[in-house]
């Protein structure tokens, strides 16, 4: 306990960034550039305190003449990151008496999706094509205002049924303060689904499935703030009040799924988030680094039936780097470590959910630790390049962006499974089927990265695992739809 306060305690000390830039534009040096004016164009919707809270420069400010063009390719960076425009061009005018204007023009996006809902509800696409149920899909509508009022807001509510059902209703008001760096959001979520999995065997899945009865029920409502310090830095503070309950023969057939034979499970947990992230990008990076810690509190003893009051602390690091114009380099590692090791079922989700190994999409690894290291060399094959749809008018969706990268993927893993480990009499003890646990794992790949507008990222590729020489089950093609690491 006392050590993660302390480690609380250090990274609300975050690392102060530099002023590059003096006020003022008397006797302005030859060697120097005064700001005048800066000009946005192209903003229908987006109010102008966006982007000046992500630029690094301001009008008035000074700057060497030598770090203006770093300065506005940063600052071209943090407004894409922003996700709230397809393309962004910064600009300068030059005036007499080394003065300048800045220009900024940017294509916004279409902000209002009412996006269709149709989807595979399996843990990955492999997985599906194994079991290969069109039962297995998820179909409604995800209603997404983006850029709410023009201020960067979010309005979001979802409904979707099917094999996951959810219901959903969130909001999010960020640029709060007189510096604009904090954050409120609320929401409440709730889920169901007929179709559960209870148990892990052969290092797979195994599922109840009952109609008309839901297996699992999932309600959790939220309350966030997020004080963002500087461009690079983020502290996220939200508290949930969960409240879960299980069809009966859940319960029956695993009690330990929510744990002493319990069918529902009510309490709080509390999530602290510190982020930093100088990447060139968040969707596709390839040159820059970032680190995240997480710590979460599950159970305060406030509801006393709660029990398993645990801590779990999570630590993400990423880092990427350009060799050279066509060749790039990645690490991205995670680690989560928790201290209570007797959690049910339902905490034990570790490799193969949302995490996964390369070469292991068919599997999964329960455990109460576990860590995961991804190393990735990719060569460019199409450089980003966009070009018009002629038969779309409108702005928002007729430049496409696209690029092809190749990758060489080298995976390594473990996962920690200590609970009653291996006791037959205890209900929390690990089958000895699932043998990959406790047991440190690696992989190997090559695949083809295909990357499009609106953060779209299209992967194909071939891996094997350690196990290749068991059968073919351990090897072979696996395809992606995802934005890789975003969930991370």
């Amino acid at each position: 306990m006392r050590k993660v306060v302390l480690v609380i305690g250090f990274l609300f000390l975050w690392i102060p960034e530099i002023n590059l830039f003096a006020q003022g534009s008397d006797s302005i040096p030859a060697t120097k550039l005064f700001i005048r004016d800066i000009i946005i164009e192209g903003n229908k919707v987006t109010k102008e305190k966006i982007f000046i809270r992500e630029l690094i420069f301001h009008q008035g400010d000074t700057i060497e003449k030598m770090d203006l063009l770093p300065a506005l390719e940063q600052s071209k960076e943090n407004l894409l990151n922003l996700s709230i425009f397809n393309f962004v061009s910064l600009d300068v005018q030059h005036y007499p008496g080394n003065k300048i204007d800045v220009i900024i023009t940017v294509t916004e996006r279409w902000y209002i999706w009412p996006t269709p809902i149709l989807e595979m509800a399996d843990r990955n696409f492999s997985a599906f094509l194994e079991d290969f149920d069109w039962t297995h899909t998820n179909y409604g509508l995800w209603l997404k205002w983006n850029n709410f009022r023009g201020r960067n807001e979010l309005l979001s509510a979802k409904v979707r049924l099917g094999y996951k059902e959810q219901y959903l209703l969130e909001y999010e008001k960020p640029n709060i303060g007189i510096n604009q760096n904090h954050k409120i959001a609320f929401g409440y979520s709730f889920m169901r689904q007929h179709r559960v999995n209870y148990q892990t065997l052969d290092n797979k899945p195994v599922y109840y499935k009952k109609f008309p009865e839901y297996a699992l029920n999932l309600g959790d409502a939220y309350l966030a703030y997020t004080y963002r310090p500087g461009l690079y830095s983020k502290h996220k503070l939200r508290a949930h009040f969960l409240y879960d309950w299980l069809g009966d023969s859940v319960s029956t057939l695993n009690p330990n799924y929510f744990g002493e034979g319990k069918d529902t499970l009510k309490g709080f947990r509390l999530d602290y988030v510190f982020n930093y992230d100088i990447r060139d990008s968040k969707v596709y990076p390839l040159d820059g680094h970032a680190f995240k810690v997480k710590v979460q509190r599950y159970g305060f003893g406030i509801i006393k039936d709660y029990p398993y009051n645990n801590w779990l602390l999570e630590g993400t690091s990423f880092y990427h780097k350009k060799l050279s114009n066509k060749i790039y380099i990645a690490n991205v590692t995670r680690a989560k470590i928790s201290s209570n090791k007797e959690v049910p079922f339902i905490q034990q989700k570790a490799l193969g959910y949302a995490e996964y190994m390369t070469g292991y999409e068919r599997f999964v690894i329960d455990g109460s630790d576990f860590f995961i290291s991804k190393f990735i060399t990719k060569f460019q094959i199409l450089k980003p390049t966009s070009f018009q749809l002629p038969l779309i008018k409108a702005k928002q969706f007729n430049k496409v962006h696209l690029a092809i990268y190749m990758n060489v993927l080298a995976d390594i893993g473990y996962v920690n499974n200590k609970s009653s480990y291996l006791d037959p009499s205890n209900d929390m003890a690990l089958d000895p089927s699932n043998y990959m646990a406790n047991e440190l794992q690696y992989s190997f790949g090559i695949g083809l990265d295909f990357v499009t507008y609106y953060d779209k990222v299209f992967r194909m590729e071939y891996s094997i695992n350690r196990y290749v020489k068991d059968g073919p089950e351990f090897r072979g093609f696996f395809f992606h739809l995802e934005t890789p690491f975003f969930r991370w």
